[in-house]
């Protein structure tokens, strides 16, 4: 294997800001070993950066957005998907008629209208500021969002997850987390995002193992070539997995890492 993909949140993150330290030993190896280190995240593209600055003295390529926005050190954005202004609009207003916590990316930074406990509380997770609009709707109208997201109980999200996909169809709609529920453009995933880094950066994706822990790593572990879930991970993930490690506060990808290093199977 010559590329590594790791998801951030649940898989190798021990909190919100912190990377299990066996994990951050496998990846140092891999580099010394001069192996491609991908991430791909839900999160937004600065809060990834931000928290790898914090744990490396270098920049990687990065999925952000649940595959909406690809970035690289040398090339910047090569990839960025937007909901269209006045689908974003609609699902604003929808989230607002049910009373749930709704905020949207726009230019990279976090928007919301309401300066709640649950944009504090995101915001406090990703380690970004957040941006305040009196009217979320009409800031979407003028140029659409890159992602917007519903924060609220697990059961609640649960019960509106169906109708929404049907009102929204065009929209892809799933959790990130169990009380995050992401809305993105319908062409959106980690997987085709890997796909666009292998042809930009030369990389044959058969050569790539992938870790992750949630639905939304479903399309990145179609297209990698080994793909390892986290005990932890969502069961749609564990039956598309080829692997199941330790949960992420074991430090389970790392292991399985340096299990592999040890036995001299990645060199």
């Amino acid at each position: 294997m010559k590329v590594f993909v790791f998801d951030l949140d649940g898989t190798i993150l021990v909190d919100s800001h912190n990377i299990h330290p066996s994990n951050l030993r496998a990846i140092n190896i891999l580099l010394n070993k001069n192996k491609k280190i991908v991430f791909a995240s839900g999160r937004m593209l600065p809060s990834v950066r931000k928290l790898l600055k914090r744990h490396f003295d270098l920049e990687f390529p990065v999925i952000a957005y649940n595959g909406s926005v690809v970035w690289t050190p040398q090339l910047g954005k090569i990839m960025e998907l937007r909901i269209d202004p006045m689908r974003a609009v609609e699902i604003v207003e929808a989230l607002r008629e049910l009373k749930i916590h709704r905020q949207a990316y726009v230019n990279d930074e976090l928007v919301v209208e309401e300066n709640n406990k649950e944009a504090r509380a995101y915001s406090e997770h990703a380690d970004v500021e957040l941006t305040f609009t009196d009217d979320l709707a009409k800031l979407v109208a003028k140029c659409g969002a890159t992602k917007l997201l519903a924060i609220a109980e697990p059961e609640r999200l649960d019960m509106i997850i169906p109708v929404l996909r049907r009102t929204f169809p065009d929209v892809l709609i799933f959790k990130s987390f169990s009380n995050y529920l992401d809305f993105v453009p319908s062409q959106t995933d980690k997987g085709r995002a890997l796909k666009l880094l292998a042809e930009r950066l030369g990389f044959d994706l058969s050569e790539t193992m992938a870790f992750g822990d949630n639905d939304n790593d479903v399309p990145l572990f179609k297209c990698a070539g080994l793909s390892v879930a986290v005990r932890n991970g969502t069961k749609a993930l564990k039956e598309v997995a080829d692997v199941i490690v330790d949960e992420n506060f074991l430090g389970g990808p790392g292991n399985f890492v340096l299990d592999l290093l040890e036995l001299g199977l990645l060199d």
